[in-house]
């Protein structure tokens, strides 16, 4: 019985919240733009060079590309000028998004085969351009539109999976606020489901580790396979090597029977990415993975890395408990975790992780990001905070609305919706981040000019 009620309000969630995804207006592509091109290429051509679209290389200034010459070497285009020839053209982010979002682009080009003509000739002339490209399987006339679809599907997904996560120690109403708390307070709904950008494959995968994890407890078989999807994170974003590594180090001191398989199911995933990149690059990683973008914790570079510290967590256009301040609730699930040994050990690596986290975002050098809404850096491991809000609702009662800390949670939580609600459907707090390709640290420290708040004010909320 639970079983088949997990799935129904699984599948009522998926849908709620994918609805809700699907018809907020805004769309962030910009790093993201080739993950369409590159998809098209796998799926159409077997290959995943960019060589086809050499007109639309030279149209984005060859951004976010990169060049394989025949030797190997890997050149990065200045803006405006060709590779050397003889050099292929590849995607400079990792092929992880692309390939895991692979399987839903397949699903919806079959789709479109075969309802996309009786559809364009129902509705053809009441649609807008986009839509009818994708009506004709125009996927590039398309991709602002292919890129919300499906990253919403895999964030949708991922709210799921959350929920699962939380049955497994809550109840079913309390699992369905958990999880629309992700869905609808957090940036999965304003930055991860706006664009095709790496976080919502990442979250999909660090969910389904702690899914894994949390059937560890009562089945100790699942235990290794949890290595798939956390390997699989680090081949979609670098950062999510600290989760792999904290959670491989739990598994070799506290389950070493286990490890051995562990080693050989994050090998096995891996394997496929290793290849590929040999093939292209000939070596293990491409060139993203070798990024110098970190600061040197020297006297000199002190200021810088405390501002970061201090503003991804805090500054009005770029703090975590600014945009979603119920999260400080989750430090409050640390604390309690630890008091009532909830989840431990392993809640002591995954409190380490968060904070690992936070001091590699904090020492990037670019720690205010480029155009974007929010704490976007800090996107990838929001299912570990909502994972610490189960002992929350398991200990504090926010059943109860009367007590001051249910009241304030309720209000953590309004304010949250409101201002991921305004990321995801209102263009001018977009627009704040205006013309610059990175956002200045005393812009992202001006309370008064905050990020969420632009356009309520004043006339250029659209």
């Amino acid at each position: 019985m639970r079983l088949g009620s997990n799935a129904a309000i699984g599948a009522l969630l998926f849908g709620g919240v994918f609805l809700t995804y699907l018809v907020s207006p805004v769309s962030q592509s910009g790093d993201s733009f080739w993950a369409v091109p590159v998809m098209m290429r796998m799926l159409f051509d077997g290959t995943t060079n960019l060589d086809e679209y050499p007109q639309l290389l030279q149209e984005k200034q060859y951004g976010g590309v990169e060049c394989v010459t025949a030797g190997y070497l890997v050149v990065k285009p200045s803006s405006g000028s060709a590779c050397p020839a003889g050099s292929h053209y590849y995607y400079w982010y990792p092929i992880g998004t692309p390939v895991v979002a692979l399987p839903l682009m397949a699903a919806t080009d079959a789709a479109l085969r075969l309802l996309g003509p009786p559809a364009e000739r129902v509705v053809g002339s009441k649609v807008g351009s986009v839509a009818l490209a994708l009506l004709r399987r125009d996927y590039l006339g398309a991709h602002l539109l292919v890129e919300v679809l499906l990253s919403s599907v895999i964030v949708a997904l991922t709210t799921v999976v959350l929920f699962l996560t939380a049955r497994v120690y809550l109840g079913i109403g309390a699992s369905i606020a958990l999880a629309l708390l992700f869905a609808l307070g957090t940036s999965a709904w304003s930055t991860a489901s706006r664009a095709l950008w790496q976080h919502a494959p990442d979250m999909l995968m660090l969910t389904t580790g702690l899914y894994l994890l949390s059937l560890a407890m009562r089945r100790p078989t699942a235990l290794p396979w949890a290595a798939a999807p956390l390997t699989l994170a680090y081949f979609i974003r670098p950062t999510s090597i600290v989760i792999l590594a904290v959670v491989s180090v739990y598994v070799f001191i506290h389950h070493r029977p286990k490890f051995a398989k562990w080693l050989l199911v994050a090998a096995a995933t891996a394997a496929p990415f290793v290849a590929y990149n040999l093939h292209i690059y000939h070596r293990p990683l491409q060139s993203y993975y070798f990024l110098s973008l970190f600061l040197a914790p020297t006297p000199g570079n002190l200021g810088q890395i405390l501002s970061g510290f201090a503003g991804n967590i805090l500054s009005p256009s770029r703090g975590l408990f600014i945009f979603s301040p119920f999260l400080l609730f989750s430090l409050a699930g640390i604390w309690l975790s630890f008091q009532r040994k909830w989840m431990t050990p392993l809640a002591y690596y995954l409190a380490a992780a968060l904070g690992l986290h936070w001091i590699l975002i904090s020492v990037y050098i670019y720690w205010t990001a480029g155009h974007c809404y929010g704490p976007r850096m800090f996107a990838d491991v929001l299912p570990l905070f909502l994972f610490f809000l189960i002992p929350v609702f398991l200990w504090f009662r926010l059943d109860e609305p009367l007590r001051p800390r249910s009241l304030a949670f309720y209000g953590c939580v309004l304010v949250s919706v409101f201002i991921h609600f305004r990321g995801a459907m209102y263009w001018a707090p977009y627009e704040w981040n205006g013309t610059e390709n990175i956002v200045s640290t005393s812009r992202a420290w001006d309370w008064r000019d905050p990020q969420f708040l632009r356009g309520v004010f004043s006339k250029s909320a659209k």
